[in-house]
């Protein structure tokens, strides 16, 4: 009998409430510049994926998805069984190969089901890129592994060393689980039934503690997250949809670690602070004869790490966080994150991790309920899922090709039409924008607005903006707001592509 990973009820969900306007893929998308050896990215791209092919397939890129039968519930099953044809792809972008171009194409690849009698999992080289550049891109099931897992998959992949000439591959994955069972006797089934059940009743106590405490919230009282769905506009909610927009923005790490120290905030509410006020210029400047205001602080659905992804799965709980009051000065946004931040940070430590995953799928099956029973105007969990799974700290490289930019590729969870995703690469963090298209069909604004608001933050707090804060990834001529300078006196903390054989 094969081997089995029993699924947790998030890795569960992923899979059971997958629609087609809502594939639960993720995957990195990545832009290579190939050394200069003569090669042309043609001949680079064919011989850097013949590489990559010799590599062996590991955990999780070996397992399967079994469905609820007589034999258990919904599980991962290992195969030995698997034909690199069916996962791996060569393919050529027509002229001119322009950047916007590959995020459209990788946009439609990445609503399209994976095939699940198959390992869960697709990988493409891509060339024909404008300047002699390639690009990787795979989707993965986001049942088998969350961001963090894939962080953890890239850092074993890419090489820090330009000069290294071995070769690894994406799908070579993480090091194998050591529960996994095969064919586990009667009495062991009966004793597994047996621990879950008494864990389920020990979560299911502290899942109702953290529901009381999110009502005292509410009501003016404690700390911590309020109820969801009490608190949040409909601002960035759109019906679902196939069809993708996706644009990405850089910021100068150093400076935003340098500038959170100063006014004793992490890189994370420094990172939240910045979208906020780029997603609150985007809704007043999108339809200015709207005047789309929400009445409410944005909400954010922010993934925390509860630890376990080196076994692949989602070890994962996502909490709501409120952002900045709609007519707050930056610094007064800067102010009121820092302060959601740290009652946040202080809930999670008094909370066990199985109580926060129960929550967690419990309040995201709610819209994914409502989106099947096709009720219109369901209440809105959150404005956006904003994640900051680190990435990599030095300049990396594969086969002698430097990594240029490297992103991650997230879900449009039931309910959402916006994700943002932000990784750390070299001295830049690099902000990954997915979105509904209907609702953000020019999404690159909320990317240039990221992109100026540090600037805009800079300048409202009385700091000198640094010369690297307007990094980016193209040319925008988005000018930063005037703002002025607010003296704050701080509480003590608390077209179709070509598509060749597959080779």
């Amino acid at each position: 009998m094969a081997q089995t990973k029993p699924l947790s009820v998030l890795d569960m969900a992923f899979f059971l409430l997958e629609s087609a306007e809502r594939m639960a893929n993720i995957g990195p998308i990545a832009i290579l510049k190939p050394p200069q050896d003569g090669r042309s990215a043609g001949e680079f791209a064919d011989w850097l994926m013949a590489q990559m092919r010799l590599q062996p397939v590991g955990y999780p890129f070996d397992y399967t998805y079994a469905p609820l039968s007589l034999r258990g519930l919904p599980r991962l099953e290992k195969t030995d069984d698997i034909d690199l044809d069916n996962h791996c792809f060569r393919m050529t972008l027509p002229a001119p190969g322009t950047q916007r171009q590959l995020f459209d194409l990788v946009c439609d690849m990445h609503v399209q089901r994976l095939d699940r009698s198959l390992p869960l999992w697709e990988f493409y080289v891509i060339d024909g890129l404008e300047h002699g550049r390639i690009a990787l891109y795979a989707k993965v099931h986001h049942g088998l592994i969350d961001g963090i897992g894939f962080i953890d998959v890239c850092t074993r992949w890419f090489d820090i060393d330009p000069k290294s000439t071995e070769i690894h591959a994406m799908w070579q994955g993480l090091p194998a689980p050591t529960h996994s069972d095969s064919d586990p006797s009667f009495v062991e089934n009966i004793k597994h039934i047996a621990r879950r059940a008494l864990g389920t009743g020990l979560t299911l106590g502290s899942f109702t503690r953290l529901l009381a405490h999110q009502a005292q919230k509410s009501f003016g009282r404690g700390k911590g997250t309020p109820l969801p769905f009490t608190h949040t506009s409909e601002a960035f909610n759109a019906p679902p949809s196939i069809k993708r927009s996706f644009a990405y923005c850089k910021l100068p790490i150093q400076a935003m670690k340098t500038f959170g120290k100063q006014h004793d905030a992490t890189v994370n509410d420094v990172l939240l602070t910045l979208l906020d006020m780029a997603m609150t210029r985007y809704l007043d400047e999108r339809h200015p004869e709207q005047r789309i205001r929400p009445l409410q602080p944005l909400v954010a659905d922010m993934p925390v790490a509860l630890g376990g992804s080196e076994q692949g799965g989602n070890r994962i709980a996502v909490l709501q966080i409120p952002l900045g009051a709609p007519k707050a000065n930056p610094m007064r946004r800067l102010e009121d994150i820092c302060e959601h931040s740290r009652e946040i940070k202080d809930q999670i430590r008094h909370e066990s991790a199985a109580a926060m995953t129960m929550h967690t799928a419990a309040i995201h099956a709610i819209p994914a309920l409502a989106e099947l029973l096709g009720i219109k105007h369901p209440p809105t969990l959150a404005n956006t899922v904003i994640s900051n799974p680190f990435g990599y700290p030095q300049r990396c490289y594969l086969g002698g090709a430097e990594v240029e930019m490297a992103l991650p590729l997230a879900v449009l969870a039931p309910g959402q039409s916006l994700n943002i995703t932000a990784a750390t690469y070299d001295d830049s963090l690099q902000i990954a924008f997915m979105g509904i298209a209907k609702e953000t069909p020019d999404i690159q604004l909320l990317a240039d607005y990221t992109r100026v608001a540090f600037d805009e933050l800079s300048a409202a707090c009385g700091d000198t903006p640094s010369a690297e804060s307007g990094a980016t990834n193209m040319p925008s001529n988005i000018p930063p707001r005037k703002a002025k300078t607010v003296k704050v006196i701080r509480p003590p903390a608390a077209a179709k592509p070509k598509r060749t054989a597959r080779k």
